[in-house]
């Protein structure tokens, strides 16, 4: 009688639990979404450079990292002359108006094959599935058609992607398409749209990067050198930038020690090209305090890459967000926007969250990444670190129909959150809602200014 009613009172608890995340994750679709993180200046430029099909949808998404993985030859990535994010070999016909999709398709489906148990794989199929019609995990003979249908959505780009955006209920994007240069004036202008600016060209002293804010003049100082990072703040601040963004975690370490002036100045006079490794470190450590003064300066926040790198053979140790102390502790009056939940330091990086009134918590593509532990440090996060302080989500994609699939997944996972907290008693119906609303974009109108 008793294992009954225990089993009674569980599946009353998983109904009661189920119904809660329903209405949560209703709520969630009215709220003022922002999506913190995107790249998808290649499918919003104002004359699109080159369409999609379903083995690109695959290929060049996060799966490519487990493609690889699970032993897809490097060679099917070979770069080629292609432009933005069509820059294989394997697919410049997409930039030609050809169709050779059966050729690639042969080559990748083996791979897909081995990888349909990971995120990166599971989470396409709901945009498949919603955007799509797919009824099913595996491919048969009707992969073309389907192929076909994404190819034809794509060749109305840019408005596919803003109508389909602005239908899941987003009200801002975040863009990161512009590299070291003002805000790029290929993509489409939209009130959907706000811009960062990378300044890591300046940081590691890529004279060729900074030609946007500089021309190809030779630089004859450090001060000069600093006055042109002068103007190219000044410019992007014009140009409506809300932020700026270092993804220098896929490079070297992210600790970055102070450096006198001079020792900085000595590198740059005797020529960055013939610096040692720990010469070049001097300089771009020196630079990005540089870069850190004058984000404080122009009230901009500051997105710094931890955690996980996108690809395959990275060094995961350089990204541990708890190299970002002494800048944090530094600069209290810029807010630092720690990426990716710090993933997999999502602990430490929650910490900085708690310790330091500048540092914010980013959940941006860690949803897709492993929805397991986003689960686990959303709900530890909101355990110590102010609500107001948190990031829930940001698509990270190159195509829109991989971010509409992850703002689904994210919606769904932090409702099973917010549920699960109102069920043990821990928040109220309005907390939850609350905290709904603030980390899905109530922070980032803040924070950003939108």
């Amino acid at each position: 009688m008793l294992s009954v009613c225990t089993s009674l009172e569980g599946s009353r608890l998983v109904l009661k639990l189920n119904r809660l995340k329903d209405d949560l994750s209703e709520a969630m679709k009215g709220f003022e979404t922002v999506d913190h993180h995107d790249h998808l200046g290649s499918v919003l430029f104002k004359k699109p450079l080159g369409e999609v099909d379903l083995p690109f949808f695959f290929a060049r998404g996060y799966v490519r990292s487990d493609l690889v993985s699970s032993g897809l030859p490097q060679s099917f990535y070979k770069p080629s002359n292609g432009k933005g994010i069509w820059e294989f070999e394997n697919f410049s016909y997409l930039l030609e108006g050809k169709d050779e999709s059966e050729r690639v398709w042969s080559q990748l489906k083996p791979y897909l094959e081995k990888v349909r148990n990971t995120t990166y794989y599971q989470y396409l199929l709901i945009a498949l599935r919603d955007l799509y019609g797919l009824d099913s995990e595996e491919f048969g003979d009707d992969w073309k058609e389907l192929s076909d249908k994404i190819r034809a959505n794509s060749k109305r780009n840019p408005d596919y992607t803003l109508n389909l955006l602005e239908t899941a209920g987003i009200h801002k994007i975040i863009l990161d398409v512009s590299g070291t240069g003002p805000p790029s004036t290929n993509v489409v202008e939209n009130q959907l749209l706000v811009h960062v600016v990378r300044m890591d060209g300046f940081i590691v002293g890529n004279m060729k990067a900074i030609e946007g804010f500089w021309g190809n003049d030779p630089i004859r100082s450090l001060d000069e050198y600093l006055g042109v990072l002068d103007e190219a703040f000044e410019t992007v601040v014009k140009a409506g930038a809300v932020g700026i963004k270092s993804g220098l975690a896929y490079q070297r370490i992210i600790e970055y020690r102070e450096v006198p002036k001079h020792k900085a100045e000595e590198v740059l006079t005797n020529g960055l090209e013939n610096a040692s490794s720990e010469g070049r470190r001097v300089f771009q450590d020196f630079m990005m305090h540089e870069v850190c003064k004058r984000c404080g300066e122009h009230k901009l926040p500051f997105q710094i890459h931890t955690g996980i790198q996108a690809g395959n053979y990275n060094t995961i140790g350089n990204a541990d967000p708890t190299y970002l102390t002494n800048l944090l502790r530094k600069y209290p009056d810029v807010k630092f926007d720690i990426f990716h939940g710090g993933y997999p330091y999502c602990k430490e990086a929650g910490l900085l969250a708690k310790y330091f009134p500048n540092a914010y918590i980013d959940g941006c593509w860690l949803t897709h990444i492993s929805p397991s532990t986003y689960k686990d440090a959303l709900d530890e996060w909101l355990e110590i670190v102010p609500a107001t302080k948190v990031f829930a989500w940001g698509g990270d994609h190159v195509f829109a129909e991989h971010t509409y699939a992850s703002l689904k997944l994210a919606r769904e996972l932090i409702s099973e959150v917010l549920a699960a907290k109102v069920i043990e008693g821990r928040f109220s119906m309005k907390t939850a809602l609350w905290v709904g609303e603030r980390i899905m974009g109530e922070n980032a109108i803040e924070v950003y200014g939108l």
